[in-house]
């Protein structure tokens, strides 16, 4: 049984991962769901293509591992928390804080037999007096959410492979708090968005040596906006069906071939849509597209060295150029024992779905009508150190080009005087002004040091020169420097203490002049630091404390839509 602990961004609203790793089955976990809080900071990421399948991992020497945690913690960029798996059946937790910020979750195994599982859970996150700290919203109010989930797993183990159903529901109601005139009233602000998800799997019986390995994923996922910005009538919608197949062949315990196939259907309910550079709005009707994705490769694994050499296939039906090519390889040499030097380029089509834009940016506006976007290539290479003693190291640098990257714009010019909203859009309707084509390099390094049981810490930085149109893109806030700190430690057996601190430095977004022509507006620094406990009274209960935004520092998330000031956040934990 998995307690779920508070992490940073909804991993619900997440586009599905659907991993190709190849394992040895594991106990079934029932419920890994994490809650957000109030000062979200922007997340850093690779462009991810639509590919289904995951990297398989070749390397047999040890990583860093996460610090087992059950308090809040609001995460600077990877600071994920794991989870402690136990006997018991159900969890419960819920948190209060200041600006009345509440965070709760719960889950439930129903059915626990050996073949045969089944869980609910939920989850609730809100705020509802939230002070916006933005400098640029003269005419700000107070930020609130509402956010729940719902959820059922189910996993049935047949003797010819398992069976998994996943399905949950999401609603959130919210405002755009960061209001740029007097005249857009508070009632005009609220929206709310309606999600519905549910994945059925079927993998089939592991081999571990030679044989074939393959899985089968069906998802179909509703998102829709429950109006528009001012018009009382329906935001845009989408419903989107994918299906995955992915398949892997060994014909010997070093060398295997495989292929893996998915298909992207999306079909856009299309209300109002952007028109111009000043957010004129038309009604549409309906728009389909759709994605087959092939990605046949060979991979090969030995004591020191291992590759994997692919292609990517991309065939658009309704959406742009018809055939698109990207590489697959992943390399990995050990130059010595704890000196490993890696080696990745991958790239292909990304499906931009209205539920991945809504899972970074809540406060897009809801005549968005997304583009795909193609990824000729995305290199990344380096070296990694250790682990010797519990430390670690890895440095590394990449360079990447995207077609039609979805960043951010403000539908009108960032000026208090003109601006009519603060929403963000982005657009295929403008893409003169709102898609890009973007390219840029990276380098960055990690140093981690794990002390036994009683500590550990890391350090990391990531380096991204951003242009008007270029830079690797690193987040919707287009930040240049992230320096990410994290310490743990537990002076006693039931008692974990942690640390996060951030900086995120030259940080901007697009927005466009009355004469069309494109502009970068600057955003603040991010200066976050956290300091969070977790005690366990016993096998039962448990307490959590946390402290936010420590420094109390401004900064937007995006523009207009300000952080919160310092807070606390506690609340109570139970195993049963």
């Amino acid at each position: 049984m998995i307690f779920a602990a508070i992490a940073g961004g909804a991993a619900f609203a997440q586009e599905p991962e659907l991993n190709k790793e190849i394992t040895v089955d594991k106990d079934f976990v029932p419920v890994e769901q994490k809650a957000t809080k109030s000062n979200i900071l922007p997340e850093v990421y690779n462009p991810q293509v639509s590919k289904g399948a995951g990297k398989i991992g070749y390397s047999d020497w040890a990583v860093p591992v996460e610090v087992p945690a059950t308090a809040a913690t609001l995460p600077p960029y990877g600071y994920g928390t794991t989870h402690n798996a136990t006997d018991n059946r159900g969890y419960f937790e819920f948190g209060i804080g200041t600006c009345l910020n509440m965070l709760g979750s719960a889950g439930y195994r129903v059915v626990d037999l050996d073949g045969t599982k089944m869980s609910i859970w939920l989850q609730h996150n809100s705020t509802w007096t939230g002070e916006n700290k933005s400098a640029n919203s003269p005419f700000a109010i107070d930020q609130h959410w509402n956010d729940n989930v719902i959820g059922v797993d189910f996993m049935h183990r047949f003797g010819k492979g398992d069976l998994s159903v996943n399905a949950f529901y999401h609603y959130d109601n919210f405002n755009y708090f960061g209001r740029m005139t007097d005249w857009w009233p508070a009632t005009d602000s609220t929206q709310s968005i309606n999600e519905f998800r549910i994945d059925v799997g079927w993998t089939g019986p592991f081999k571990e040596k030679e044989g074939l390995n393959y899985s089968f994923h069906a998802i179909y996922n509703y998102f829709g906006f429950s109006k528009d910005v001012f018009d009382p009538v329906q935001g845009n919608s989408e419903n989107h069906l994918r299906l995955s197949l992915n398949g892997d062949y060994a014909s010997s315990d070093v060398s295997h071939v495989g292929v893996d196939l998915d298909f992207d259907f999306v079909n856009y309910n299309i209300h109002h849509y952007i028109t111009g550079a000043l957010g004129d709005s038309s009604s549409v009707g309906h728009e389909n597209l759709g994605v087959l994705s092939v990605m046949p490769y060979y991979a090969y694994h030995s004591n020191r060295i291992s590759f994997k050499l692919g292609v990517n296939l991309d065939v658009s039906f309704n959406d742009g150029a018809v055939f698109r090519f990207a590489p697959h390889a992943e390399f990995r040499y050990d130059l010595l024992r704890g000196l490993q030097f890696y080696a990745e380029a991958d790239g292909g089509k990304q499906v931009n779905t209205l539920s991945r834009m809504f899972s970074t940016n809540r406060y897009m506006s809801p005549r968005t009508l997304p583009i795909n976007s193609y990824i000729p290539v995305d290199v990344v290479g380096g070296f990694k150190v250790g682990p010797f003693g519990g430390f670690n190291a890895t440095i590394y640098g990449g360079w990447s080009k995207v077609v039609d990257a979805m960043m951010p714009t403000l539908v009108e010019t960032p000026d208090p005087a003109n601006a009519a909203n603060p929403v963000n859009t982005y657009n295929r309707s403008i893409s003169q002004y709102a898609v890009h084509d973007m390219k840029g390099w990276r380098v960055g390094g990690e140093l981690a040091y794990a002390f036994r049981t009683i500590a550990d810490a890391s350090v990391a930085l990531t380096y991204s020169p951003q242009e008007e149109n270029k830079g690797y893109i690193l987040g919707d806030d287009r930040t240049e420097l992230v320096l990410d700190t994290k310490v743990a430690f537990r002076p006693i057996k039931d008692l974990s203490i942690m640390v996060g601190y951030q900086y995120r430095s030259g940080r901007s977004l697009i927005y466009t002049s009355n004469s069309g022509q494109w502009l970068k507006q600057d955003l603040q620094d991010v200066n976050f630091l956290m300091l969070g406990a977790n005690y366990r009274l016993n096998d039962i209960v448990g307490f959590f404390l946390e402290f936010d935004n420590i420094l109390n520092k401004r900064w937007d998330t995006h523009y207009g839509m300000g952080t919160q000031p310092i807070g606390i956040i506690g609340g109570v934990s139970l195993l049963f």
